[in-house]
């Protein structure tokens, strides 16, 4: 069995990061299975998997509509573009409309969450839905002490670090961080990640008046050394489809504190794997809870790990054989 893994990169790469991790894991977990795998949809291929929504990605659809299997990949949502970018609020109702006609073209779809599928099914979709998660590489991403002195010494970080990753929007909750920031004057509080050219106008007006000890560092390199060198992945994301983010920083052992939102509930449990938060205030006890309690911190630790294991590439390679298995 040969699978086609196609990202319109024009699309993606442009908007969202965790797209082209998602789109790159598959291809690992895949390879991993035992499957033949090409990204260049004029070969020959028995199913076509789609990660993008774009022009290409319907011509395609299509195209092999009745002559291949079309998996798709519920990657992109109304309700995950909103709040993001300049007129992301305008578009995401008329985006909502164009991914029930997108995804109306494909033979199953892949969530890769409960949540994700749930929005989906609000969409009124005839197609089944799988949920699949994007998985995360234990290999690269691990708890790993040169990583930690290297990045440590790379942003100047000491003492204990909260930390986020991923693309500066409000969505992804940047206001709430840098009023955390303002609440913790003693600690350094450090978002690793690109500050794309089209965010709301807010956004840059929200991280110009950041407080001192609040940085942004931009785009960044090495990714899994970002992780290492933070202390505690903070990330107040009001909505994410399932959180690449999240199970990366939970690979590399590190304590979570998120947002106590819808996307995250069934997933992640308050004291078992992660601890959860609404307001600025609560954020920053918890910060300043695992600070001061390392047994905790270690337990969350622990809890993280065990929950990344069980989403790695390995598994999740054997998930999607087995549904392509089904669609064949």
């Amino acid at each position: 069995m040969k699978v086609c893994v196609y990202l319109e990169t024009g699309y993606s790469s442009n908007w969202s990061g965790g797209i082209r991790r998602a789109h790159d894991n598959q291809i690992k977990a895949i390879k991993a299975a035992g499957l033949q795998v090409t990204t260049d949809p004029s070969e020959s291929f028995d199913i076509l998997h789609l990660h993008s929504v774009g022009p290409v990605s319907l011509y395609l659809a299509e195209k092999y509509n009745g002559r291949r299997p079309v998996v798709m990949h519920g990657h992109t949502t109304a309700e995950d573009f909103a709040n993001s970018f300049r007129l992301s609020d305008t578009i995401a109702p008329y985006l909502g409309r164009y991914l029930r006609f997108f995804y109306g073209k494909a033979d199953m779809l892949i969530a890769p969450s409960p949540y994700a599928r749930d929005v989906l099914r609000s969409y009124e979709l005839d197609q089944p839905i799988e949920v699949v998660s994007n998985g995360v590489d234990l290999r690269r991403f691990t708890p790993d002490r040169r990583r930690r002195l290297l990045g440590r010494a790379r942003y100047d970080l000491d003492g204990p670090v909260a930390f986020s990753v991923g693309l500066v929007v409000l969505r992804k909750g940047v206001d709430l961080f840098c009023e955390v920031g303002r609440l913790l004057p003693d600690y350094t509080l450090v978002w690793f990640g690109r500050i794309h050219k089209a965010v709301k106008a807010e956004t840059l007006r929200i991280i110009d008046g950041a407080a001192e000890n609040v940085r942004f560092t931009g785009y960044v390199e090495d990714v899994a050394e970002a992780y290492a060198a933070g202390d505690f992945f903070f990330f107040p994301s009001t909505v994410e489809n399932e959180g690449i983010a999240v199970l990366e920083a939970a690979a590399c052992g590190k304590p979570l504190i998120l947002r106590n939102a819808e996307c995250f509930s069934g997933r992640f449990e308050h004291g078992v794997n992660c601890l959860k938060g609404e307001t600025p205030e609560e954020f920053a006890a918890l910060i300043r809870q695992l600070a001061g309690d390392p047994a905790l911190a270690a337990r969350l630790s622990a809890g993280a790990l065990e929950y990344a294991r069980t989403h790695s590439l390995d598994l999740i390679g054997q998930r999607l054989k087995q549904i392509y298995g089904q669609l064949m």
